[in-house]
């Protein structure tokens, strides 16, 4: 049951991220981006995916909160805050690949795939603090382009949010392209 739960809370994850990228306002974006990675965050708990993958969607989550705080006040994001969460995003992200069997850590090689969400989690990163929404897009379509890769190979419903949102992303972009 709590597996059939996850995959619910993925396809319900698919749903948001269709109209995601069509929002015309940042702060939209940075709302339903935080839905989305919590329906995602879930997906992986209730899956049995408990990885790197649903920490950094909790991390996306903060960052996204923090931005739009900064946004609402007018404040730029700080040095200080941008390097905060590249060592979560990173240390997040290294959480799935190294295990400490004793007091010795050690790489797993069967957790390689771990570092998808990492590079993902970073584009994600990287367009939150963006200040345009284009810009944002395009680091969405990558960081989709990363977690359709991943979701697919762990058989979590949240393939089709991921793919739905690369082909969404896509045709925002298109749709607000700047005429020349």
């Amino acid at each position: 049951m709590q597996y059939i739960i996850g995959q619910i809370l993925g396809i319900g994850s698919t749903v948001c991220t269709i109209i995601l990228p069509f929002f015309k306002k940042k702060w939209q974006i940075l709302a339903a981006n935080i839905l989305v990675n919590l329906l995602i965050s879930l997906n992986f708990i209730l899956i049995g995916k408990i990885g790197s993958a649903a920490f950094l969607c909790m991390v996306a989550i903060v960052q996204s909160i923090v931005s739009m705080v900064h946004d609402s006040k007018g404040t730029p994001i700080s040095l200080v805050e941008k390097i905060l969460f590249l060592t979560l995003y990173v240390g997040f992200g290294f959480f799935g690949i190294v295990t400490a069997p004793g007091f010795v850590p050690e790489i797993n090689t069967t957790n390689l795939l771990e570092l998808m969400p990492i590079v993902g989690a970073l584009m994600l990163m990287f367009s939150v603090f963006s200040k345009s929404e284009q810009t944002m897009r395009k680091f969405l379509l990558v960081n989709a382009t990363i977690w359709t890769i991943y979701t697919a190979i762990v058989g979590s419903t949240a393939f089709f949010t991921d793919l739905v949102c690369m082909v969404s992303t896509a045709s925002a972009l298109i749709k607000y392209r700047k005429k020349a």
